[in-house]
């Protein structure tokens, strides 16, 4: 039996072997806790892409299994008096705009319950900010909003939140714009996008604006922020430069949609 460690490493290489149909010869697979929910958020996607390949696959810890649930009925869990982690499935209408309040009392548990462990409280407080903003991005560019997932998991040394989709990705949605027709790959889009004022809608419009800040805001508040769509993902590190970060964009196996993963460690570097 195979072990290894729920790193976003391993979920690149595990979706590799699924999309050359290796995967399910390696036999029993179990995926140990890291202490991160991005690189399980993105497997369980995977596994939705490749069943087969994922049959044998078997993540540890309760997190993965009510995530699995959570997509199947739509139901969100992790607003619990002492739950630490939580995932929000998507549905056709933006909980944010809804009548119902489900939404804001998953969130301020989120924030709660990060303040309770000694979190910054400023620092919580932009983080599910953040969260919320991009969430709605869900709704105005994936295309597939019931597709879509909120996740959030608290340490009494961190903050992690996902916001993932099974839509048509970033370079699909980039190319609608007519500046951007010509972008040739999910990766110089994922480059663009985390520009000031780049999205599927043309500059004038004043649509799109202001991802650029608040990716770099959360950078310089030392959060590690992973974008995943299409065959690349790109990550955004913390450095000496607190305005801009070190950039990292690498080829992948490709997975369908956009994934967001931010994780913020407090007293030290990601």
């Amino acid at each position: 039996m195979v072990v290894a460690r729920a790193e976003f490493v391993t979920a690149d290489d595990m979706l590799r072997e699924a999309a050359h149909e290796r995967l399910a010869e390696h036999g029993p697979i179990t995926i140990a806790r890291s202490g991160r929910i991005g690189p399980i958020a993105e497997l369980i996607f995977a596994s939705l892409q490749f069943a087969d390949q994922y049959r044998s696959v078997t993540v540890e810890g309760g997190f993965a299994a009510n995530l699995c649930k959570a997509l199947k009925s739509g139901q969100p869990f992790g607003s619990g008096y002492h739950d630490v982690a939580g995932a929000f499935p998507l549905g056709e209408n933006n909980p944010v705009t809804s009548a119902t309040d489900i939404w804001d009392q998953w969130t301020v548990h989120a924030e709660n319950i990060a303040k309770s462990k000694g979190l910054n409280a400023h620092v919580v407080a932009s983080l599910i900010g953040a969260m919320g903003e991009i969430q709605d991005n869900v709704y105005e560019h994936s295309g597939a909003p019931q597709t879509g997932l909120v996740a959030y998991a608290v340490t009494p040394e961190s903050f992690e939140f996902v916001v993932a989709d099974r839509g048509v990705g970033v370079l699909q949605t980039l190319r609608q714009n007519p500046s951007f027709t010509d972008v040739p790959d999910a990766g110089v889009a994922l480059e663009e996008i985390i520009k000031d004022g780049v999205s599927r809608f043309p500059s004038e419009t004043g649509r799109g604006q202001g991802f650029n800040q608040l990716f770099r805001s959360l950078v310089g508040q030392n959060a590690e922020l992973r974008f995943r769509s299409g065959d690349h993902a790109l990550t955004l590190r913390p450095t000496s430069d607190a305005l801009q970060g070190e950039t990292v964009l690498a080829q992948v196996a490709a997975l369908h949609g956009f994934a967001v993963s931010v994780f913020y460690r407090a007293n030290g570097a990601c």
